[in-house]
């Protein structure tokens, strides 16, 4: 048997392992993916996020799980690690994953006492295996509340996280923490609240570097910098935001812009995450693409190119 149909198996078994013992109705389908099946094809997610939705509604009504820790982390270990293993040998560079770790606090849910410290414990296990690499927890929310709360609130998880895996004892030069809010949604069109509780997480993953790769700001050691600082952005920007001629002002509030910072200092990818209104988002797009060349982002001692996102704001006098 191939390698790729091993895990393929292996995960099944799992998964299979998981619902039996939880009471959770699940029969593994026939794998028919033609590739070099991981545990990452479509059929796979589906069933995956089958059993995660079932746990959680579990977890939300009171129950208790049984084999939790295998359920939020040994299916995603033992992947990666044959995931990691079959790449290294072609090319020695990880193939990306996505750990993902659930703390019942994030949503105030019961849950085994044993819960936390068993995937805390896995996760340790998981990173000694892989000293020469280099690891980032990734925080995430649900969607309900503000864009710039969800981000603040996911950069929390991930501290939290990256705080208690070093505590037990992971080096701190060899993992980094940054939110990443609501954008990455495991189940995007969440409704119930067992739903949202499963967007509420932060991931374990390897950190590829890459010569070309964008960095998201909490990613590196020195975040890119407007010239002179926040002061001196918040300046620039209350200077050179104009209404558009026609239109009377009747709008007020923030323009949420992302961007990269390149490595010479210049701005790239500009794009409205958030927006008011099809006029005034122009504007603050024109705005943001006018700015002078950043400082760019440094990561371990060398310049990189980094995401940054800066709200435009639109005041009525």
């Amino acid at each position: 048997m191939k390698a790729g149909k091993h895990t393929c198996e292996v995960l099944k078994s799992i998964r299979k392992q998981i619902a039996d013992s939880n009471g959770i109705a699940y029969t593994p389908s026939e794998c028919t993916f033609s590739g070099e099946c991981t545990g990452t094809c479509p059929n796979c997610e589906r069933e995956r996020q089958y059993l995660e939705r079932q746990l959680s509604l579990k977890v939300n009504t009171g129950k208790m799980l049984k084999i939790i820790g295998v359920a939020a982390g040994l299916t995603s270990m033992v992947a990666c690690q044959e995931v990691k293993a079959q790449d290294s040998q072609a090319n020695e560079n990880p193939q990306a994953f996505k750990w993902d770790f659930y703390d019942m606090s994030m949503g105030h849910m019961p849950g085994p006492p044993d819960y936390y410290e068993t995937q805390l414990r896995e996760m340790v296990e998981f990173i000694s295996e892989f000293p020469e690499d280099i690891f980032q927890v990734v925080g995430h929310t649900d969607s309900r509340g503000s864009e710039q709360f969800n981000l603040k609130l996911s950069q929390k998880f991930a501290d939290h996280l990256l705080g208690a895996l070093i505590a037990r004892g992971v080096d701190p030069s060899r993992i980094i923490a940054f939110g990443k809010g609501e954008s990455d949604p495991v189940l995007p069109d969440a409704k119930e609240e067992f739903e949202h509780a499963v967007n509420r997480r932060c991931t374990l993953e390897f950190l590829v570097l890459e010569e070309d790769s964008i960095y998201e700001n909490g990613q590196v050691d020195e975040p890119p910098q407007f010239p002179g600082g926040a002061e001196a952005l918040e300046l620039f920007l209350r200077n050179n935001v104009r209404y558009p001629a026609d239109f009377e002002g009747c709008i007020k509030g923030r323009v949420n812009v992302s961007f990269v910072v390149e490595k010479d200092g210049s701005i790239s990818n500009v794009e409205v995450l958030r927006g008011l209104h099809s006029l005034v988002d122009a504007e603050a797009v024109r705005v943001i693409k006018a700015m002078p060349k950043w400082i760019p982002a440094k990561h371990k001692g060398r310049v990189v190119r980094c995401r940054s996102v800066v709200p435009v704001l639109f005041r009525l006098y």
